[in-house]
């Protein structure tokens, strides 16, 4: 059997640890590849601390040597013998029967009784968070100009926009799949029923179970847009005094307005919202604002404007693998400028 496989150990009790020799030679003689798969099992599975940290304290306050002939029973046997030894030691009486505990409690009992050994629910809290803390974080950051696709570790599909990022634990827990986004970002998410699949953003929360949708949270932008090509999500919106909760179908969006909190439905046209993730650069009724700033993200530069441009005017466009002169043609026509490319710097005049 591989011991080296989360899965393995994912409904193992305390008494199964003290059990498995994997986990023996850990707990005895701990190295640095034994030592990051424990941190991380339980970072995987966190509601099985408790069984661990019991486990692992067991046979290390006993000096347990593992001897597969000994029973459930022959262990529980020697710790009430080493139980009657203290109590005829230290003169204390009125211990009250075990009989009526099952034998894992009553070897935790015991134990706690006699070495000392204290799980309080305060201690399982603290070695849950401990065992969080050891989950490395991952940050993926697509370069302006640049766009990047990366996997999860359950299987889903994230595209980094220009300029975006997405943080994410390198493994996720048993109960969720959390990551947080700035920027935009449009995902492919593994079905997995028993782990919501949930995006942070500010102010905006979206679960998913298993669908595509897209996520755009530029800090310059004041909005989070959320937009579903596939399935269903639910977004929640998190004003000072309220929550509020939408659910989104495929070709439906849902724009949150940071300055005003407020919520917009949209029906939307799947080619302009999710033109991006095949290398075209599509833009409906936007003014000369958002598409300079798009433009800086799409193609890694800086816009120096030396003219009053007409920010009333909004223009309509789609180019699929264009150079930036040629989308900077187009748009000079339309509002009136000339236009200067020098190394990074585009001016406008």
């Amino acid at each position: 059997m591989s011991h080296q496989n989360y899965n393995t150990y994912k409904e193992y009790t305390a008494f199964d640890f003290i059990e498995d020799e994997y986990f023996i030679r850990w707990v005895k003689n701990p190295d640095d590849q034994s030592e990051q798969f424990w941190k991380m099992w339980v970072a995987k599975y966190p509601e099985k601390a408790k069984d661990l940290m019991l486990a692992k304290s067991i046979l290390l306050n006993l000096g347990y040597q593992h001897d597969p002939k000994l029973s459930e029973d022959d262990y529980v046997e020697m710790f009430e013998g080493a139980l009657k030894r203290s109590r005829m030691e230290s003169g204390k009486s009125g211990f009250l029967g075990l009989s009526f505990l099952p034998a894992l409690l009553k070897v935790a009992a015991l134990i706690t009784i006699v070495l000392g050994v204290v799980f309080s629910v305060d201690q399982v809290n603290l070695a849950n968070k401990e065992a969080a803390s050891h989950v490395a974080m991952v940050t993926k950051q697509s370069p302006l100009g640049q766009k990047i696709i990366t996997w999860l570790e359950d299987g889903t599909k994230v595209h980094l926009n220009a300029g975006s990022q997405i943080i994410y634990p390198s493994v996720f827990s048993d109960s969720i799949r959390a990551v947080t986004v700035k920027g935009e970002a449009y995902f492919e998410v593994a079905k997995d029923a028993g782990r919501p699949f949930i995006v942070n953003t500010e102010k905006v929360r979206t679960t998913v179970l298993g669908t595509i949708f897209n996520v755009r949270a530029y800090p310059d932008e004041n909005k989070v847009d959320i937009a579903v090509e596939e399935g269903v999500v639910r977004v929640e919106t998190k004003s000072t005094d309220q929550t509020d909760s939408k659910i989104l179908r495929a070709n439906e969006m849902n724009s949150y307005d940071l300055s005003s909190n407020k919520s917009y439905m949209y029906n939307i046209d799947p080619e302009d919202v999710f033109a991006w993730t095949n290398g075209v650069i599509s833009f409906k009724a936007a003014n000369i604002n958002e598409i300079v700033n798009t433009l800086e993200r799409w193609y890694g530069v800086t816009f120096n404007i030396k003219l009053k441009l007409n920010t009333d005017k909004d223009f309509s466009f789609r180019y699929k693998n264009k150079s930036l002169e040629e989308i900077l043609d187009g748009l000079g026509f339309a509002y009136g400028f000339e236009y200067k490319i020098d190394d990074k710097t585009i001016t406008l005049y």
